[in-house]
């Protein structure tokens, strides 16, 4: 652990593991707070030396395309941003500029509909045409989808639902979903969440029984948007690298998504569980472990574009 992380890790458990985090004591106030958060940001694409970017508009959603400067390359990277599908956490434009110039693709980044106003259902259609965009320029084993948190949670739900009602839809070549978790989970996820909920600074093992009676109001949307590790439908599902920290209480659930991929015949999976690291610790490159841990994606994300330079 660097020192930055240990001086800030107790001040972070007392600001945000210590607040009303999607633990809102109503569905009004969960609206209101999310409408809060939205009004703060405003769109602008990123101003990078040496890269180039553009809107790609779709129903009226923003979707950020970035690009080396003069490079037309023949892959990309779909970034979802996290922000428990209320809000849009971009990446850092050192981030930005580390995924183009490292891996040599286009990046895109899709602001996704949002919550309370649009629901998970819209959120995963959306995806689905994006991917069905981007499909009429890139090969689909030259996509990789990468997603933090609640983005993991909108790139697994778009994958279900490709599974569930496109399934002639190619699917990207790797998934790498970073914190992912689901709305609901087995008894035994649960258990092994409470075990881990003393070591971690920022989520709450039980936030989930406030989070599905908001994010699932009407109780309209099936299963498997919503998400239930052991139970999902994971079939033909790509590559895919899993990413938990080690001290966050979703890294509880990680035993169940492996059940689902070898129930499910997903031949080629990875998950990796980083000991001592917090929620989406990655994004947070301000850290050492979170520049470390960009690093390593940057790392997978090469050698599936790149084989033979990686063997």
């Amino acid at each position: 652990m660097s020192l930055l992380y240990s001086l800030l890790k107790p001040i972070v458990r007392k600001i945000v593991k210590g607040s009303s985090v999607h633990q809102e004591a109503s569905y009004e106030e969960f609206k209101q707070a999310s409408y809060a958060v939205q009004k703060k940001f405003r769109f602008a694409l990123p101003q990078i030396r040496g890269f180039e970017f553009r809107d790609e508009q779709l129903d009226g959603f923003h979707i950020i395309v970035g690009k080396a400067a003069g490079t037309d390359p023949d892959q990309a990277i779909v970034y979802f941003p996290g922000g428990g599908s209320r809000r849009w956490q971009l990446p850092y434009k050192n981030s930005i500029r580390n995924y183009i110039r490292e891996t040599g693709a286009e990046l895109w980044i899709p602001l996704y509909p949002l919550l309370p106003d649009h629901d998970l259902m819209e959120e995963t259609e959306f995806t689905i045409r994006v991917h069905e965009k981007m499909l009429r320029r890139f090969r689909p084993e030259r996509i990789v989808w990468l997603g933090f948190s609640g983005g993991a949670d909108v790139l697994f739900q778009a994958g279900r639902h490709i599974v569930k009602k496109y399934p002639d839809l190619p699917m990207p070549g790797l998934m790498i979903p970073v914190s992912c978790s689901g709305l609901l989970m087995s008894d035994e996820a649960k258990e092994r969440m409470k075990r881990i909920d003393p070591r971690d600074p920022i989520l709450h093992w039980n936030m989930f029984d406030t989070m599905i009676r908001y994010y699932d109001p009407n109780g309209d949307l099936p299963q498997y948007i919503l998400g239930k590790a052991d139970e999902d439908d994971y079939t033909g599902f790509p590559k895919v690298i899993m990413y938990f920290a080690g001290d966050e209480v979703f890294a509880g659930i990680a035993p169940d998504y492996e059940k689902s991929f070898i129930r499910c015949g997903v031949k080629d999976y990875q998950i990796k569980i980083k000991a001592g690291m917090p929620h989406a610790w990655p994004v947070f490159t301000f850290l050492p472990e979170g520049r470390e841990g960009e690093r390593e994606i940057i790392g997978d994300i090469h050698a599936f574009f790149y084989p033979e330079k990686d063997a």
